[in-house]
């Protein structure tokens, strides 16, 4: 009789730290989506942070707008040339550097936060638009295409969807 309750009393230890091993890896699942959320919303915040510096050239020097958003070509003037391309470069770094940031976190996660957001393909929208209007930003990535792998990647397929 010993045995069989020294039995049920090992199988209700073991059916116990069965049910309590199921609830610390139902709860690490937990962590995981919320620190995974957390840094989706630091990369998408990151991002923001990055285009805002982009966003104050524009506001210093609004004559640049006319190249990055009605496909103007980039003067001949050298001051203004040196200008845009500056402006070029810190464009290129915030469109691919918030890609970076956006690598390995599930941006899309913060849509339960509003479930209208589309982060990720809002913000692919985007780099294709400054992409498509801007020649200096093509220009720019086509002559470095290891250091913007994802703006050489968007370019391609915008190029191949206008070519085929």
């Amino acid at each position: 009789m010993a045995v069989v309750i020294a039995g049920l009393l090992s199988a209700a230890a073991l059916t116990g730290s069965l049910l309590f091993l199921a609830r610390q890896t139902s709860q690490s699942v937990d962590q995981f989506l919320v620190a995974n959320e957390l840094a989706g919303a630091r990369a998408l915040a990151q991002g923001y942070e990055l285009w805002d510096h982009v966003i104050t050239r524009f506001i210093d020097y609004p004559e640049l707008r006319q190249y990055f958003y009605e496909g103007v070509e980039p003067p001949e003037d050298s001051t203004a040339r040196a200008r845009v391309l500056a402006m070029t470069e810190l464009i290129g770094d915030a469109l691919q550097s918030t890609d970076w940031l956006y690598q390995g976190k599930d941006v899309a996660l913060l849509g339960s936060v509003d479930p209208a957001l589309e982060i990720r393909s809002d913000w692919d929208d985007w780099t294709k638009f400054i992409l498509t209007m801007s020649p200096a930003l093509r220009s720019f990535v086509r002559e470095r295409p290891l250091q913007y792998p994802f703006l050489t990647r968007m370019l391609d397929t915008i190029e191949s969807a206008t070519t085929g």
